[in-house]
C-alpha cells in the first residue's frame, strides 16, 4: 500500500541549495505543511525574500514494506 503527502522545501534561487531551518527540537526542519509556513519558519522573516529564496513543493511517497517488524 502506497500513501502520500505533498511538502514543501525553502530553496535558494542561485544555487537550488534545500535550506534547513534549526528548530526547538535542536534540529533542522526541512518540510513544511503549505508554502506561508516554509516562509514564516524563520523568527526573522528571511525566507520572504523571493528574490533569493523560492519555495519547491515536493510529493512525499510513502510504501509498506513490511508490516509487523519484529526485530
Amino acid at each position: 500500500m502506497k500513501t502520500y503527502k505533498d511538502v514543501y522545501r525553502i530553496r535558494l534561487r542561485k544555487s537550488g541549495a534545500v535550506q534547513g531551518v534549526y528548530s526547538r527540537n535542536y534540529h533542522d526542519e526541512y518540510d513544511f505543511n503549505s508554502v506561508s509556513g516554509a516562509r514564516d519558519a524563520n523568527c526573522h522573516g528571511i525566507y520572504k525574500d523571493t528574490d533569493k529564496y523560492k519555495v519547491s513543493k515536493y510529493r512525499v511517497t510513502y510504501e509498506l514494506i513490511e508490516d509487523d517488524c519484529l526485530s
